[in-house]
Parts: C-alpha cells; sequence; structure tokens
C-alpha cells in the first residue's frame, strides 16, 4: 500500500509538462524529431512540424495527413525518483524514505515533468496550406521557494493553421520566395496542487479523487497569427523568418476548485487579459548534393536559427542569454527509413534517431532544455519516444 502511493505520488510529479504561461508550451507541441534537431528550424520544410516552423514553408510540402499520435516525454531527476521507487520497494516506510536528506536535498530544487501528446493529431498539410488539431496531457513538479512544491496538471487541446502563397520570381534566379500567414488557439484547463516538504507525506498518503476535484482551477485560452518568408536557391541553400504572435491575445478565468468549475458551484475570480510578445526567428538551412552516395544516404540537411533575435527590445524583462537562443541541427536519412539526428540549442547538446515504417513512425531524441535565461544555471535533460501515424 505504501509503495502504491509512493508510485502514484511520483507520477502525478510527472504525469506532464510545464504549465506555466510560457510562449514555448502554450503554442506549441512536443516533438521528438524537433527536439533531436535541436528545436524550430525556421529555414525547413518538415512535414507537419511545418504548421509550428514556418507558415511559408507549407508550398513545398506534399501532401501528407496525420491520423493520430503519442508523444511521450519526461525530464528531470528521472532515474532519481527511480531509485526512490526501487528504495519503496525493499520495504522503506514512506514518510520515512521522504524525510531522508538525500530526498529533501532533491526536492528542494526539483523540476520534474511528464508529458503525453495524442492520441488527438488530425490533420493535413501539402500544396501551400495545412491544418491540424492537437491535444496533450501535461503535469509538473517544481519547488517554489525554500521548502514548498507546485503541482500543476492540465489538459489541452490545440489548433493550429496556416496558408502559404508562392511570390513570382525570374527564371533566370533559379529560386523561390514564398510568404505564409498561420493562425493558432488554444484551450487548457491547469489544476493546481501546492504542498510544502513538511507536508509532502501527507499529501501522498491523500492521494486520490478528491485531491485534484478539490484543487484550484485555472481555464486558459488564446488566439493567435504569426507570418513567415522562406526563400530557397537551387534546392541547396534556403533561408526563413517568421514573426511569432503579430498580435495574440489570451484570457484566464481561476475558479476556486476543479469540482467548482464542473459543476457550476464554483464563483470563478475576474478574468485576466494579456497578449504574448512578439518573436523574430531568423534561420538557415543547407541540403547538400550527395551525387552516387544519395543511393544510401538522403535528405542530408544541415540547420542554423538565432530564435527570438529581438527579445531585448521587445520584452526587454524576459530576455535571454543570445548562446540560449541559437539551434543548430544535422540530419541524415539512411535508406529511406533511418534517419540519424543531432542538434545543440539551449546551450546544451540534443540527440535522436527516426524510423520511417511508412506508415507510422518512430521518433526518438534525447536534449537538454535550460530553465533560467543564462547558460548552464539550471539545465533540464529530456528524453522524448513518439509514434507518428501519418499517411
Amino acid at each position: 500500500m505504501r509503495f502504491r502511493a509512493l508510485s502514484l505520488s511520483i507520477c502525478l510529479f510527472l504525469v506532464a509538462g510545464a504549465l506555466h504561461a510560457q510562449t514555448d508550451y502554450d503554442l506549441l507541441l512536443p516533438s521528438a524529431r524537433t527536439s533531436a534537431l535541436g528545436g524550430r528550424h525556421v529555414a525547413l520544410a518538415g512535414g507537419f512540424s511545418t504548421l509550428f516552423s514556418n507558415p511559408a514553408a507549407l508550398i513545398d510540402e506534399e501532401p501528407r495527413f496525420s491520423y493520430s499520435e503519442l508523444t511521450l516525454g519526461a525530464s528531470g531527476p528521472i532515474f532519481s525518483l527511480a531509485g526512490i521507487v526501487m528504495q519503496s520497494l525493499g520495504g522503506s516506510d514512506v514518510a520515512t524514505l521522504l524525510a531522508t536528506p538525500a530526498v529533501q536535498d532533491l526536492l528542494q530544487s526539483i523540476y520534474a515533468r511528464f508529458s503525453l501528446a495524442g492520441p488527438v493529431s488530425f490533420g493535413y498539410v501539402g500544396s501551400g496550406m495545412g491544418f491540424g488539431l492537437f491535444n496533450d496531457t501535461q503535469m509538473v513538479v517544481e519547488s517554489v521557494g525554500s521548502a514548498g512544491l507546485e503541482i500543476r496538471v492540465g489538459e489541452r487541446f490545440l489548433l493550429r493553421g496556416g496558408y502559404g502563397m508562392a511570390v513570382p520570381l525570374p527564371p533566370a534566379w533559379n529560386s523561390r520566395l514564398a510568404v505564409g500567414l498561420g493562425v493558432k488557439g488554444f484551450v487548457r484547463g491547469d489544476a493546481v496542487i501546492g504542498t510544502s516538504l513538511l507536508a509532502l507525506p501527507s499529501l501522498v498518503e491523500s492521494i486520490g479523487p478528491d485531491l485534484l476535484t478539490a484543487a484550484p482551477f485555472e481555464l486558459v485560452s488564446a488566439i493567435g497569427i504569426d507570418a513567415g518568408l522562406r526563400y530557397v536557391w537551387r534546392e541547396t541553400l534556403s533561408a526563413g523568418v517568421t514573426v511569432d504572435n503579430v498580435y495574440s491575445p489570451h484570457g484566464a478565468i481561476a475558479y476556486p476548485s476543479l469540482s467548482g468549475f464542473l459543476d457550476g458551484s464554483g464563483e470563478p475570480g475576474a478574468p485576466r487579459y494579456g497578449t504574448y510578445p512578439q518573436q523574430v526567428n531568423v534561420g538557415l538551412g543547407y541540403t547538400p548534393s550527395l551525387g552516387a552516395a544519395e543511393r544510401f544516404v538522403q535528405d542530408v540537411t544541415v540547420l542554423l536559427d538565432y530564435a527570438d533575435a529581438l527579445d531585448f527590445w521587445i520584452d526587454p524583462s524576459n530576455a535571454e542569454n543570445w548562446v540560449l537562443k541559437l539551434g543548430l541541427g544535422v540530419e541524415a536519412t539512411f535508406l529511406q527509413v533511418l534517419s540519424v539526428r543531432g542538434g545543440f540549442s539551449d546551450g546544451l547538446f540534443a540527440a535522436g534517431l527516426g524510423v520511417d515504417l511508412t506508415f507510422m513512425q518512430l521518433n526518438a531524441a534525447m536534449f537538454g532544455t535550460e530553465l533560467s535565461s543564462e547558460p548552464g544555471l539550471r539545465p533540464v535533460y529530456n528524453l522524448v519516444v513518439g509514434l507518428e501515424f501519418r499517411g
């Protein structure tokens, strides 16, 4: 019983992701391929990820449908938490185990996340247009202050759409130019559980449906517009520029509890409104011709991006170190089946693999993210595995 309570509490800590009011979470979707390539790349035309990177690149997408997806991600001290579970298997008392110095030190600065994107992942891209409806379930446990913990659990539905249009250029230039417009919106519900390190053993013992339904609840929604530009020269060099959140208003309403929201008995607080700041992103792509080697190696691509280039001017209070804005990605496909990927973003390295089984794609990635605005102050490593059903 004690092991079940402890295991359930760790799953509760991990069944989710960072539901902070961050633009990167609110308006994007976890992707194993993108993560392995060092983040989004605005010069890349890359299947359904184009909906989230650059609407102008939609003109270079072949018609393709998305039927479903399951992408599982975990962040933070995963192996340390697994060690706690193993100790509980050995008969350790839950309250005693949580009170040990090693566990207390871990919890004082913890950031742990688990996310599940899908199964809703329905959409279409091709011939200059695209749309998609997605869902994901996320939760994060994060230390607050010197002796507090906050657990946020939520469900989100995200809608993305875009349209790209070619701009005529002289044939002698041997190049093409496209502009694009993207629209997006989401609805998200968050349940927030707060506790202290001293009260954590009692919280573990009381885990159940009532714990979540009695937690304060927040409903968040937003709509937004993006714009993009992409230039391709001789099918070898590409350049892209996007402006995310040209105009993206959002609002939130807080309720005393989740049950009060569900049955209509809770009196909501005053709505809060705001707009996401604009983000200007620039990127380059290079796809060399491999000649005879293309029998074995296809689609070699090198990508370099600089994200949120004007944050020091548009949103100076949240500006990041320039190192965190650099994104580097390399991808090569072998025998048209196996993709090998590597990248660099947030000042940390990334790597991953992909297997194309025609009706299904299997992708996996290990990568780092920086939770602070300076490199190396609070890095977190992540694992993502995804099954994507495309046609």
